[in-house]
């Protein structure tokens, strides 16, 4: 059963879609379906009207919609669960169940303040999750994709806030069940969110 996420409206709709025991290779079909099930719902709380689409992609692979270059969409699965992302604004959307911390990854995509709150977390693996998510949101925004050096988006969080050394996007994250999902739109939005348990 679909559930639609608590996104704040001006940021756009955020749904994600429970999976359990897909096989992996069904992930990409059905987090597609997700994308055409979901679309006209988003397009009527815009005021669009959507027919046919198809798919157009950017130099790195960013797909987006040939026909309505308004409508903005991000889709991202993992194991156990797909979401889909519209919003007005370019956007990312990653899932991910919580992986385990390795000091040599972590090395490769965290930056040094990052580094050192994984090594005093109380569970890195969930921070390491948190933090990466974050980053491959922000790289799916921006449509370049993980050759972005990731260390240049670093993160913390204070409190009921997600601080970014990126100022030219707002981050939003969710617990879902047992996944984390990272929300990232470019622009700075009205209101930041930090982790929503759902």
């Amino acid at each position: 059963m679909t559930e639609r996420l608590p996104l704040p409206p001006e940021w756009g709709m955020l749904y994600a879609l429970p999976m359990p025991d897909v096989p992996k290779k069904e992930h990409h079909a059905i987090a597609h379906g997700l994308l055409q099930e979901k679309l006209p719902e988003y397009a009527a709380a815009c005021d669009i009207a959507v027919g046919s689409t198809s798919l157009r992609f950017g130099k790195n692979g960013k797909p987006s919609f040939a026909e309505h270059p308004e409508i903005q969409f991000n889709l991202s699965h993992c194991e156990g669960l797909a979401v889909c992302l519209f919003s007005p604004h370019e956007c990312g959307a990653d899932c991910e169940s919580i992986r385990k911390y390795k000091r040599r990854t972590a090395e490769r995509v965290c930056s040094a303040q990052e580094l050192e709150a994984l090594e005093h977390a109380d569970d890195p693996d969930f921070l390491f999750t948190r933090l990466w998510t974050l980053k491959e949101a922000y790289v799916k925004a921006i449509g370049i994709g993980i050759s972005f050096p990731m260390r240049e988006a670093s993160f913390a969080f204070d409190g009921d806030g997600i601080l970014s050394s990126r100022e030219d996007a707002s981050f939003s994250q969710f617990l879902y069940r047992e996944h984390i999902v990272s929300v990232c739109v470019l622009g700075k939005m009205p209101e930041q969110r930090v982790i929503t348990i759902i």
